[in-house]
């Protein structure tokens, strides 16, 4: 009996030491990522077989340009996203009609790539924050039709990608969209400023 207990304390270890290696790392292995040097982003071109490069501090991740890739790592599972652009659209885009209640829907084209082991993409990972404060989830632009076509929530495997729009019903364009892998609860990893 002593033996099972002394398992299930090892295992219960084991998976503590394994959720505390979690963090965020901005990683620019492409050319349509930014890298952050003397002050000035810049494209850079990957060179075959180089290493990906980390510019590792997670302060990088946060009002970033739309463009470049935020990379997030918990434990060994690495999932890469990237805001490609942003628009907005003053009234509903499908048949429903259904107008924006605080001015306009802002849009956004997002792809996640899970680089290594397993993990999951929603759009409710995202958040838009207006330059004024006021935030907005997907869920403020369900009817809008303006997301067409949608990022879908699934699990992904390595190597997988999803792509797809975001629209939020927002007062400004002006602001920064927020990522945190896990949606509601889980900590923001990073933003991309829009303007």
């Amino acid at each position: 009996m002593l033996w099972l207990a002394g398992a299930a304390a090892v295992v219960t270890v084991g998976l503590i030491a394994l959720t505390e290696d979690t963090g965020t790392t901005n990683i620019t292995p492409t050319a349509t990522q930014a890298a952050q040097d003397d002050g000035a982003a810049r494209p850079l071109q990957a060179q075959p077989g180089q290493e990906e490069k980390t510019t590792a501090t997670p302060a990088e991740t946060f009002g970033i340009p739309v463009g470049t890739a935020i990379v997030h790592q918990d434990g060994g599972d690495v999932t890469t996203a990237v805001v490609r652009s942003v628009k907005t659209h003053r009234q509903g885009c499908n048949s429903l009609d259904v107008d924006p209640k605080q001015g306009m829907y802002v849009v956004v084209d997002v792809l996640v790539t899970q680089t290594k082991g397993k993990g999951s993409v929603n759009p409710l990972d995202f958040t838009f924050v207006a330059d004024d404060g006021t935030s907005a989830n997907s869920l403020s632009s369900v009817f809008s039709g303006c997301d067409d076509p949608s990022l879908d929530a699934t699990d992904l495997r390595a190597g997988q990608k999803r792509a797809g729009k975001i629209a939020f019903d927002a007062g400004m364009k002006a602001g920064a969209v927020e990522w945190a892998p896990g949606g509601f609860g889980a900590d923001t990893v990073g933003s991309w400023t829009t303007k």
